[in-house]
């Protein structure tokens, strides 16, 4: 097991230095540091996360040819995998802290490509692509998700809060860049109809608001379609994850001294290691710190998430036709980056939480303004640029947030068990704003109710205490 955190090979720590020594520090951590970072970085792009932009050109292809509503599609998708897979998170994080990551992370990746590479074959029956796509982020997940944090916080705990944020600035430049590729490989260069006037938006209505597929001459290329297209996933997966899960994820190796034979032994289960500080999963669980960081975590990102699955209907709503709407997703994405990458580097380098609250103000203000728009362009990009400021919080901001609220000693099983709690959220609000906006008519009521919960969660972001003092990183803690 490989847990233990040696001090030759960490990077130092810098607690009075400044943002020279900080960057410095960073740029020369050792060999095999770097190489597990880009690991994870890797690991991110191929992971459920990086590849969610695929699902909103999946859903309509899908519908389109099986004939099955779209808000079928899109619970099968999306909700069923988003509610169920997370729930292994916890138990992978006990896994990686007992086994090592790179143990996890290898058989997982197997997994991974295999059942990716079923979902077409299970695609004429509905409740057995379900089980099958959620076998896919249940892999997906314990390959990257419940790896990649335990990985960065072993190997950089003094730079915690970049290395936090490339993992969630990576998913958001993944899903950038792989948005119009997907569309291309998907539907070709075939000219996809519209959802039909007074038809529902795709994610909130039924078979009949997809119009079909328009003929096309014999030279213009017709696309994969979306079961081709998760062939070549699956291909994609196994280039990238299992070479990158054999060769690069690893983790600092425990150090065999005899003072670590002479001192005493820690009181605690058998399987945490003595080296590891922090404090153990039963004692983190009823603090005030880890329900905060639980909730407004879970409300926080409803917002995005709910925005970005829903983008074509609610802005539809509200004038703007769907090309303008795609390319305000990419501000989206590209404000995600900058304020993922901002906020780590302002809390490595401070003892208070004070950035969290900020960062997280974004998300209702884009709300209200998205909201009250009706025609202005500017105000759109505008509201998506601040939705895109938070977007991926629960996966830069929060293992942060944890590991310095409570060390290594059961990180990876807070981290999976906040993440999943987390995604669930994720995966249950677009499905609900288009459930009640097909009851309703109007987007209005659920995106005001995901408005207060945001709000709710800028509040008890604003509550958390005080980071402890650092914890120390070596068995002599």
């Amino acid at each position: 097991m490989t847990n233990s955190v040696p001090a030759t090979a960490m990077v130092p720590p810098t607690p009075e230095a400044g943002w020279r020594s900080y960057l410095v520090d960073l740029w020369q951590a050792p060999p095999r540091a770097k190489a597990a970072l880009a690991g994870c970085l890797l690991l991110m792009v191929v992971s459920p996360s990086g590849l969610s932009a695929m699902t909103t050109f999946i859903v309509p292809a899908y519908a389109r040819a099986t004939r099955v509503s779209v808000s079928d599609g899109l619970l099968v998708f999306v909700t069923l995998p988003l509610l169920v897979g997370p729930v292994v998170l916890p138990f992978a994080g006990r896994w990686v802290d007992r086994l090592g990551a790179r143990r996890v992370a290898i058989p997982s990746a197997v997994l991974y490509v295999g059942v990716t590479a079923l979902v077409p074959v299970c695609g004429s029956s509905v409740p057995m692509l379900a089980v099958v796509l959620i076998l896919a982020a249940v892999c997906g997940f314990m390959t990257t998700l419940a790896v990649v944090f335990k990985v960065v916080s072993t190997w950089l705990p003094q730079h915690k809060g970049i290395g936090f944020a490339l993992i969630g600035a990576v998913s958001s430049l993944a899903s950038a860049v792989l948005s119009p590729l997907f569309q291309w490989l998907i539907n070709g260069d075939v000219a996809v109809p519209e959802p039909a006037a007074g038809g529902s938006a795709p994610g909130a209505g039924g078979a009949a608001a997809l119009a079909p597929a328009p003929s096309v001459g014999a030279n213009v290329f017709t696309g994969l379609g979306w079961g081709g297209t998760y062939l070549l996933v699956a291909v994609a997966i196994a280039v990238i994850a299992i070479p990158t899960a054999i060769f690069l994820i690893s983790e600092p190796k425990i150090p065999h001294s005899t003072n670590d034979e002479q001192a005493p032994r820690r009181p605690g289960p058998p399987d945490i290691p003595a080296g590891l500080p922090g404090i153990p999963l039963r004692k983190a669980l009823p603090t005030r710190a880890w329900i905060f960081i639980a909730i407004f975590l879970a409300f926080a990102s409803t917002g995005p998430m709910a925005v970005r699955q829903n983008a074509v209907g609610f802005f539809g709503e509200r004038g703007f036709s769907a090309a303008t709407v795609s390319v305000s997703l990419s501000a989206l994405f590209i404000a995600s980056i900058v304020g993922l990458l901002l906020g780590g580097v302002i809390l490595d380098r401070t003892d208070r939480p004070l950035v969290v609250a900020p960062i997280l103000a974004a998300v209702p203000a884009g709300l209200v303004i998205a909201l009250t728009n009706h025609g202005s362009t500017p105000l759109l990009f505008l509201s998506m640029i601040f939705l895109g400021f938070a977007t991926g919080a629960e996966s830069a901001l929060g293992p942060y947030l944890i590991a310095r609220y409570f060390g290594l000693v059961s990180f990876a099983q807070l981290q999976g068990l906040t993440l999943a709690i987390s995604t669930l959220s994720l995966g249950l609000a677009p499905f609900l704003v288009s459930a009640v906006q097909a009851a309703t008519g109007s987007y209005a009521g659920p995106v005001l109710t995901i408005t207060a919960l945001t709000a709710i969660a800028v509040v008890l972001a604003a509550l958390l205490p005080k980071f402890p003092p650092q914890w120390k990183t070596f068995s002599d803690n």
